[in-house]
Parts: structure tokens; C-alpha cells; sequence
């Protein structure tokens, strides 16, 4: 049933949409807007889709050859084109007044994207949370996923499914009505015709395993590596343990009420509830990176400053500027000069990021 309701029937029917998706005549396509709601979605999703492009030129920048840096990428690709679902082309709905019926066709074909996105995203979250068990324990029993060899096939299965997804998986539709994307698009048929069973199941397995391996992770860093000291490895810990709760409990919310709403009553507020949390969802991550990856955070700097800006006001990137920067403080018999008369900054001695 959901390959004769999805892109499948659509390439394989002279590019026309399945009988099941047919709006009748008398069905309400008034231009009723929403520009404040709309406004908001649009605003957010340009500075996400800004952040995260920077953040993916980054990542192009680093040793794509490590599974976790290709993981990351094809993260990074699929969060993008959510965002320009759920957050972009959502908010324009909103301000110009567009439902399903208006537009089917490109909002079908919009809308079998996202589907695919989110699923393929739902994949590639659960090998990061594996990844970063395996970090801190090699021992991990899904380690061998990033042997060379072996990541390879499953980098090719995730390709593969993102396509199958895109083809064969029915698609999410936006709802002006309900200022949200449902697989019901609202036109007076049995809700339950539009079931998406793929779907249901790569939730169930993102809510599942996520959780379980995020609290894998914290229980692990909170208590096998014990108390330490350190000022460093106690803000790392930190860090990782934020970014666990963060993403976990981002992913694993919009999974779970969205299978809600497939399936009980929502109210509206829920609804709306549901869609920002699917954008802060797909922009979370570049959020995270550039608060806690440094590498990508200096990269990021050193594209949108200028060097001379830079160094002007002291905001060294990496240990090539600070170093640059320590020696003009030597030339120039600047800051506190110690018995050896050499000059000495604090920002060498103490990382305040």
C-alpha cells in the first residue's frame, strides 16, 4: 500500500499523484495566513540553515576519512534539507497562506524529502550515540560498525535507505489548518488509510535505542571514570553529558509525539508544540558544534572574521594565531614581563572557553 501512495507511483504513473491524494472540489483552500507564526519558522530557519552550512563547510574541511567525520557530514546534509521543511518552507506556507490542495504536487514531492530526511537523520543519530559509547569504551560491542571495512557497507545501507525512503516511504503534507506537516493530507478520507507504518517503526527504534545509548554514555561518564580532579576532564564529561541529554531528548520527543498524533487526539497547542521541536530538532546539532566542537567553532570564526580583524582584538584561532599573536606581545615589550623578561598573557596559562 504505501508504494502505490508514495514517489514510486508517482515516477512510475506519468508523474501524477496517487488517486488517494485527490482533492475534491468542495474542499477549503481559502488564503487564510498566519504571518506571525510564520514569521517565526522563516526567521529560525534561515539563522539554523546559516549556522549549519557554516558548520558543514567546516566539516569539509576536516579528515573525512574517519567514520565520525562522515557521519557527521551526511548529518549535517540531511538536518539541511529538514530545516528547509519543516522551518523555511513552513514559515512561507504560513505568510502567503498554503495548504496541501493549494499545491500538491510540489508540496508531494516536498514533503516525500522530508519524510526521507528525518528517517535517514534518525539512522545516522543512532550510529553517532554508538560512535560515542565506543569512544569511551573500545570495548563496546558495536565497535567493530567502524572497522574500515565494515563502515563502508554501512555507509552504502544508509544511502540506500535514505533513497528507498524517498521513493518508496508516503510522504508528510503540510496542514495550514493545523500549522503542521501530517501523512493525512486532510481531505476528508479515514486517517487511518494514511498510516505510515515505515515510519512508526524508525521511531519506536530512535526513541529505543537512542535513550538506551545516551544513558549507556552518562552512566558511563558519571560513574566508571569516577571522580577526578581535573578541571578539564570534568568540563569535558560535562559537555559530552549535555549534548547526550540535548539530542536524545530533542530526537526522541519529536518521535514520540508525532506517533502520538498519528494515532490519539492532539490539541493544537500540542500540534504547533510538535513542529518547533522538529526544527530545533534538525538545527540542534549546529547549536552543539559550535558551542562545544572547537575545530568547527575556529574554523567558523576564521570564515565569517577576517584575519585582521582577528588580530586586532585578539581573537586567535588555533595555535598558529596565538602563537603569532604571543610573539608580537615579545616585540612589542608588551603585558607582564617575568624575571626572564619574556611577556607573559594569561590566555596562555588559562582556558576560559
Amino acid at each position: 500500500m504505501s508504494l502505490n501512495m508514495s514517489l514510486y507511483y508517482v515516477f512510475t504513473h506519468s508523474f501524477s499523484l496517487p488517486p488517494e491524494y485527490d482533492c475534491p472540489e468542495n474542499v477549503n483552500v481559502s488564503a487564510t495566513t498566519r504571518p506571525f507564526l510564520g514569521a517565526y519558522f522563516l526567521l529560525t530557519g534561515i539563522v539554523l540553515e546559516i549556522l549549519y552550512f557554516l558548520c558543514f563547510l567546516a566539516i569539509l574541511k576536516l579528515n573525512l576519512r574517519v567514520p565520525v567525520y562522515q557521519l557527521m557530514l551526511f548529518l549535517s546534509i540531511v538536518d539541511m534539507l529538514q530545516l528547509s521543511c519543516n522551518s523555511i518552507a513552513t514559515g512561507l506556507f504560513h505568510i502567503i497562506g498554503i495548504s496541501f490542495c493549494k499545491f500538491p504536487f510540489p508540496i508531494f514531492i516536498y514533503g516525500a524529502v522530508a519524510q526521507a530526511s528525518w528517517m535517514s537523520g534518525s539512522v545516522c543519530s543512532i550510529f553517532l550515540a554508538v560512535e560515542r559509547c565506543v569512544e569511551i569504551n573500545p570495548k563496546f560491542p558495536l565497535e567493530f560498525i567502524f572497522r574500515k571495512r565494515v563502515f563502508r557497507f554501512v555507509l552504502v545501507a544508509m544511502i540506500m535507505l535514505s533513497f528507498w525512503s524517498l521513493v518508496c516511504v508516503k510522504p508528510v503534507l503540510f496542514s495550514l489548518q493545523y500549522s503542521c506537516w501530517f501523512f493525512d493530507p486532510m481531505t476528508g478520507k479515514d486517517p487511518a488509510f494514511f498510516v505510515s507504518t515505515p515510519d512508526t517503526i524508525s521511531n519506536i527504534i530512535l526513541i529505543v535505542c537512542t535513550s538506551t545509548l545516551y544513558l549507556y554514555l552518562s552512566y558511563n561518564l558519571l560513574f566508571k571514570f569516577g571522580y577526578s580532579t581535573s578541571i578539564w576532564l570534568y568540563k569535558t564529561k560535562r559537555q559530552i553529558i549535555f549534548q547526550a541529554v540535548i539530542l536524545c531528548a530533542f530526537h526522541a520527543v519529536v518521535a514520540g509525539i508525532y506517533e502520538f498524533m498519528m494515532f490519539f487526539y492532539a490539541s493544537p497547542s500540542l500540534i504547533i508544540i510538535s513542529q518547533i521541536l522538529w526544527g530545533w530538532s534538525s538545527g540542534c546539532m549546529c547549536i552543539a558544534y559550535l558551542s562545544f566542537n572547537r575545530t568547527i567553532r575556529n574554523s567558523v570564526v576564521k570564515m565569517i572574521i577576517p584575519k585582521a580583524i582577528r588580530i586586532r582584538y585578539g581573537l586567535h584561532v588555533g595555535f598558529e594565531e596565538h602563537l603569532a599573536q604571543t610573539e608580537a606581545a615579545h616585540t612589542l615589550g608588551t603585558g607582564i614581563v617575568n624575571a626572564a623578561g619574556s611577556a607573559i598573557k594569561m590566555g596562555n596559562f588559562i582556558n576560559f572557553d
